[in-house]
């Protein structure tokens, strides 16, 4: 990679805080390829066909739209801290490297230990649920033997089939993104053709409810405390979108993470909004809270029968794979970003020699992962920790998004005096939704801390949901502490991170 870009509008050229020739990536990406693997990571379908039904037994189903549109507000704030952070410094660690520039190495790091440590325990879930949703997929096209197994072997195949497909993603990660890309690309447009072909039918032929512009007015909660409630669970449904970035340094102009952003957030608003006023059409309240966790297929069955069950099931299925496919490549990217800064060892940072990518890395984070989930087959307690961690992981994505927002405030404050409108967009905007997130983050831990009046080692406790972030944020502290102290890792060393403000 060259050590400086070119000049864009709104501040000084800037170098790519990338290292060294020998481990740059290759640029091959468009806009539409880093779409559709944030698409990918976000997993509208899946928020869609899981994800409506809880939030609406929260806060009543009228109050959907409102909702998503409302926390799209604060997500599009952290968009533009991204695309300016981005502008001034392109780099796959993203905000690991952007926080610990401008707010001291010990917040970035703490960033990237979560993103990393969050994203395995990720993978090792979503790798027996993209298992699981194969074997439901064949007995929902009539697969009788799958049908038959009892609960034991069922999850022990289902685990077994994930795996296998998280090596398989594995594979074609190391191969190169572009190819991911292109498979990808064609699975976004399966995905979103299905979801929009069931919404629209829903749309057109529903008759439980009567549409009402009321729906995406904040009026329609009835009490802040709600309206609060409605916001910290659609929040989170967005996240994943940043995935763009994560592939930077691939993109041929800085620019094009900033625009794939951008598109990502506005194409998945535009599908939570077509959703949730459709599944209002079609269905009652009482049925989407009553099958909130497969709405989708039950609106597919309810409309289609079988058929339309068993696509919306194959659907969602695909959803998982192209997530768990994602995933991989933007963990493996900002662990490599760690492994350049002497953060994490050099296995990190070693590319293949033909495709250069981080496919010794990918292995490593799969190796990982397929271990956590076949360990967590006959051990309770670590099931317990990977789906308690990613039901919490709400609490570590404000804790991101809110130091990104602030670190683009404090480095582009001082020049922004002078020029107005990079004081909204890339001061003001961003700490304003970064205070938001940081709030709605700490009203989610209040809400899963008074859900319960006991602590118990229990995925469903609210207590326990609260401290497992903390017990992920206090675990990297040890590494951190080990790398700045015995490893001397040029990272921790005081003002090498230091990024000035810009200035003409």
């Amino acid at each position: 990679m060259s050590t400086s870009s070119p000049r864009y509008p709104d501040g000084p050229t800037a170098p790519d805080s990338a290292a060294p020739k020998s481990i740059a990536l290759p640029k091959i990406l468009g806009i539409a390829d880093g779409v559709a693997i944030a698409l990918s990571n976000v997993s509208p379908v899946v928020s869609i066909g899981v994800g409506l039904g809880t939030i609406g037994a929260a806060i009543g189903v009228a109050g959907l739209p409102a909702a998503f549109l409302l926390a799209f507000l604060p997500i599009v704030g952290i968009a533009f801290a991204f695309a300016k952070l981005n502008e001034y410094d392109r780099n796959c660690g993203t905000a690991y490297v952007w926080v610990g520039k401008v707010l001291g190495p010990w917040w970035g790091y703490l960033i990237g230990w979560v993103m990393l440590a969050s994203n395995v325990i990720f993978l090792a879930y979503a790798a027996p649920l993209a298992g699981d949703y194969g074997l439901q997929t064949l007995v929902a096209f009539g697969v009788d033997g799958v049908a038959a197994l009892h609960p034991g072997p069922y999850q022990f195949v289902a685990t077994v089939a994930g795996v296998v497909l998280l090596a398989g993603l594995t594979w074609l990660a190391a191969c190169g993104v572009d190819i991911c890309a292109k498979y990808q690309k064609v699975l976004v447009v399966i995905e979103a053709g299905t979801v929009a072909f069931f919404c629209g039918w829903a749309l057109l032929d529903g008759d439980e409810a009567e549409f009402s512009w009321s729906w995406f007015s904040p009026a329609v909660f009835p009490s802040p405390s709600v309206l609060a409630t409605g916001l910290v669970l659609s929040v989170y449904m967005y996240w994943g979108w940043e995935a763009t970035f994560v592939v930077t340094e691939e993109t041929a102009d800085r620019r094009t993470s900033s625009r794939g952003g951008f598109t990502t957030l506005l194409i998945v608003l535009a599908l939570f909004l077509f959703a949730a006023v459709s599944f209002q059409k079609a269905i009652t309240p009482e049925e989407l809270v009553e099958h909130g966790a497969s709405a989708l297929p039950y609106i597919g069955g309810k409309l289609a029968g079988p058929v339309g069950a068993a696509a919306a099931t194959g659907v969602l299925f695909l959803c998982i794979v192209s997530c768990i496919q994602s995933v991989l490549i933007g963990v493996a990217r900002g662990a490599l970003a760690m492994g350049r800064d002497g953060v994490l060892g050099t296995v990190w940072t070693k590319l293949h020699p033909r495709r250069a990518t981080p496919a010794r890395g990918t292995a490593v984070i799969a190796l990982i992962s397929g271990a956590l989930a076949f360990v967590s087959l006959g051990l309770g307690s670590v099931n317990t920790i990977i789906v308690g961690s990613v039901t919490a992981a709400g609490i570590l994505v404000s804790f991101s998004y809110a130091l990104t927002g602030i670190a683009s405030a404090v480095l582009f404050f001082r020049r922004a005096l002078g020029n107005l409108r990079m004081l909204v967009t890339a001061v003001i905007v961003p700490l304003l939704s970064g205070l938001v997130l940081a709030g709605l983050g700490g009203y989610l831990a209040y809400l899963n801390w008074t859900s319960t009046d006991s602590f118990a080692f229990d995925a469903a406790n609210g207590r326990f949901l609260t401290l497992l972030p903390i017990a992920v944020l206090v675990l990297g502290i040890p590494l951190g502490m080990w790398k700045k102290y015995v490893r001397k890792s040029p990272y921790f060393i005081p003002g090498a991170q230091r990024v000035d403000s810009p200035q003409h």
